[in-house]
Order: structure tokens, then C-alpha cells, then sequence
């Protein structure tokens, strides 16, 4: 049985769906089978070591999709390369199977013109280094729905939480959280299901996780017509892309990079 079963059926709906709506049906079924073929062979590469514990043990994988056609080559380009999105689809894969990837961990999407298959896969061990700012861009949250005191904010720390209220007190006064974005008490009926310690993003070389730190009405990623609920007390948290609707509740959030 494959590791990303769980997964992988959601996983392709969404990149479907925007593949037809981005180049239309006959060449969102090229790019389907191209997607679930990568997948496979990136599977195949998972180990179990001790315990059955599973591990990925590369930390940069390139993959190069092969065409003599230069509008091809751009396609695929903007398919699997743009927003990062093969990468953000093996992350999502490998992180349901419960399988680690290295600190770091990165997929490079280039293309080639010429080449025996439709595309190859080369496997490092070592990490892709990435200047985040220069490569990537720094992450912004931009409000959709529900009030605070800005309308967009940039995601330049480590740890950037959100909730509602600025401060969080325990029963002596002493402050136990600062919230960096806050859904103001009482400025609108959906920061109400804000709770006052809702979620924080992480930034872990690169990339930006949210994880729900027990909210009462809970957090969910909106990508591509897809809910993904994000898990409450969950450390991993889910990766975020480019575009993700962020719900807190009925307030929502656009990450954008």
C-alpha cells in the first residue's frame, strides 16, 4: 500500500483543478500523470530504520522535466517550479506519511531540452542553502475578514502568533503572550471565534508552518477549493503556499511570498 495514499488523492484534486483552470483539460491530464509519476519515484526513496520509524534521507531534490518545445519547457516551469509548488505537494506528502525530511529540506523544479525521459530526479543529501529574502521572499499576511489594527503584516520573525488580544496575563499579571496579530476584542463579530491564544506561524529555514494552539473554533487552510484543518496542538503544523486562505475561526487571513 503507498505511504502517500492518504493524501495523495486530495493532493492530486487540487493540482487538477488548477491545472485545468490555468491551461485547460488536455494538458492538465499531461501534467496529472507527470505530478503522480514524481510522487512515485520521491516514494519510493522513503526508508524505515528502527522502530518503523520512516525517513526521507534527502535534503534537495531536482527535478528536470524534459521537452524540445520551448513553450513546453515554460509550462512545465510555471506547473511545478512556480510558488513552489511541486516542492510544497512532496512536503504535504511526506509530512502524512509521518516521514522526516532533513533540516532544510528543498525541491528544485528546472527543465532541459533535451533528455532520454519526460523528466529526471536527482537525490542530495545535502540541504539546499536559500537565502530566503532573496530566493523566496519574506511572507506577508494580508486581512480578509475580521478586524485589526493593520491591514497587512510581514512575517519576518521566527515565531509570529496570532489572536485576540494584544497581551495574555496569567493570575499574577505577568504577561505569558504577545500576540503580533490581534483580532481585536469586540471590533467585529468574527474575531469573537478568534480565540485569545489561536495560533502562531513558524519560520523554520524558509518555510512557513501554522500550527493551532488550541483554539476553540479552530484553524483551516483554504488552497485551491481544498479545507485542510489544521490539527490543534499539532507541532508540525501545515506548510503554507502562496495564496492559502488562512481561517481563524470565521476571520481569515491570504499568506502570500
Amino acid at each position: 500500500m503507498s505511504l502517500f495514499s492518504k493524501i495523495e488523492e486530495s493532493i492530486e484534486r487540487g493540482f487538477r483543478k488548477w491545472t485545468e483552470r490555468m491551461f485547460g483539460p488536455a494538458d492538465s491530464g499531461e501534467l496529472l500523470l507527470v505530478h503522480r509519476a514524481i510522487l512515485e519515484s520521491i516514494e519510493s526513496r522513503v526508508q524505515t530504520v528502527a522502530r518503523g520509524k520512516r525517513v526521507f534521507p534527502y535534503g534537495h531534490v531536482t527535478v528536470t522535466l524534459v521537452s524540445a518545445d520551448p513553450d513546453r519547457r515554460a509550462l512545465y516551469q510555471t506547473a511545478f517550479g512556480e510558488g513552489g509548488r511541486l516542492e510544497s505537494d512532496v512536503q504535504e506528502a511526506l509530512d502524512s506519511a509521518e516521514c522526516e525530511a532533513p533540516r532544510g529540506f528543498g525541491v528544485e523544479v528546472k527543465t532541459s531540452e533535451t533528455g532520454e525521459k519526460n523528466f529526471t530526479i536527482e537525490y542530495s543529501v545535502e540541504a539546499l542553502q536559500r537565502a530566503t529574502e532573496a530566493v523566496r521572499g519574506v511572507g506577508r499576511l494580508i486581512v480578509v475578514t475580521g478586524k485589526t489594527a493593520q491591514s497587512e503584516y510581514t512575517l519576518e520573525k521566527a515565531l509570529t502568533n496570532l489572536g485576540r488580544m494584544a497581551e495574555l496575563t496569567d493570575t499574577e499579571h505577568r504577561v505569558v503572550r504577545r500576540n503580533d496579530v490581534v483580532f481585536e476584542e469586540g471590533g467585529d463579530e468574527r474575531n469573537a471565534t478568534v480565540s485569545r491564544r489561536h495560533a502562531h506561524i513558524r519560520l523554520d529555514s524558509g518555510v512557513y508552518r501554522i500550527c493551532d494552539d488550541g483554539s476553540e473554533f479552530g484553524t483551516r487552510v483554504l488552497r485551491d477549493g481544498r479545507a485542510i484543518e489544521v490539527p490543534a496542538g499539532n507541532r508540525r503544523g501545515e506548510r503554507l503556499r502562496a495564496g492559502d486562505e488562512i481561517f481563524l475561526g470565521r476571520a481569515c487571513l491570504r499568506f502570500e511570498r
